[in-house]
């Protein structure tokens, strides 16, 4: 069985990869960063959007949302973000796909997890989805 989801449910989907066995491989669209780069004035987090981080009240104080979502290696992952979602910023994403990079290539599962940025808005077009 697989995962796969779009922003929230982007969220979603790596959480559940890392945590149940019985998710075999994701693909999660629109939803990565750090917290540090989430939280930024402006950002949906700081305005009110940060409720969904509490669903694990804490975590945050030991573990970053790349840390979480690499509990999933070595399972096949796909990551897409886009460069034109202001939702989540670039450096940040950046960020997020190199510590998760390092995760599976110690694990040697570098060919498992695939991270690739858009220059599209926040969106899983017809294109990305053939592609996953």
């Amino acid at each position: 069985m697989a995962a796969l989801g779009l922003s929230r449910g982007c969220f979603r989907t790596w959480q559940v990869a890392a945590l149940s066995d019985h998710i075999r491989a994701g693909v999660a669209i629109c939803w990565m960063a750090t917290v540090k780069g989430l939280m930024t004035p402006g950002n949906n987090q700081t305005r009110g959007q940060s409720c969904f981080t509490m669903v694990h009240p804490g975590l945050s104080n030991h573990l970053d949302y790349p840390d979480v979502a690499s509990l999933a290696c070595p399972k096949p992952m796909l990551f897409y973000n886009d460069l034109q979602d202001a939702l989540f910023p670039v450096p940040s994403v950046k960020e997020a796909y190199a510590k998760m990079g390092a995760v599976w290539e110690s694990q040697g599962a570098g060919d498992r997890l695939e991270t690739r940025l858009r220059d599209v808005p926040h969106e899983f077009n017809a294109e990305m989805q053939e592609a996953a």
